[in-house]
């Protein structure tokens, strides 16, 4: 049987040497997707501040906050379809603070800045390739 294979656009990325993601950072499916989920996790925060804030008993707060990291994480693997939170955040909570932002919000904030310099980059290669074969089909056509 002949194999027919074509280039899909799917890149393995490893993510801070923990685990692996697939996607294709120009699939706008996957890119409503990341934005969505990350619109969704930064009203959560706000959400988190606010009631993190509002609780005294120190206990309340630790339980509220380990019920809020598994949402998120729930969240965030559900945008890969895999498992990542546990590889990529061990046991640290995901709202914990790294360079002034959540450990959650770095992550897809990487995730974001791949997908817009791969869009670019894919952007100007497109026209190119796509006026090379247009011009190779149209000469086959008018003969």
């Amino acid at each position: 049987m002949k194999e027919l294979n074509f280039e899909s656009g799917l890149v393995t990325y490893s993510i801070n040497g923990a685990c692996e993601v697939s996607f294709n950072p120009t699939d706008s499916n996957f890119v409503e997707r990341l934005y969505s989920t990350f619109e969704e996790l930064d009203k959560k925060q706000d959400e988190y501040k606010a009631q993190v804030e509002k609780l005294s008993d120190k206990r309340e707060i630790f339980d509220y906050v380990h019920e809020r990291d598994a949402e998120m994480r729930g969240m965030i693997d559900g945008l890969f379809a895999t498992p990542v939170c546990d590889a990529l955040f061990g046991s640290m909570n995901v709202y914990a603070i790294a360079n002034g932002l959540p450990v959650w919000c770095n992550f897809l904030l990487a995730v974001m800045d791949e997908v817009d310099t791969t869009f670019t980059k894919e952007q100007k290669a497109t026209n190119p390739r796509i006026a090379k074969y247009t011009a190779k089909y149209q000469k086959y056509r008018r003969k």
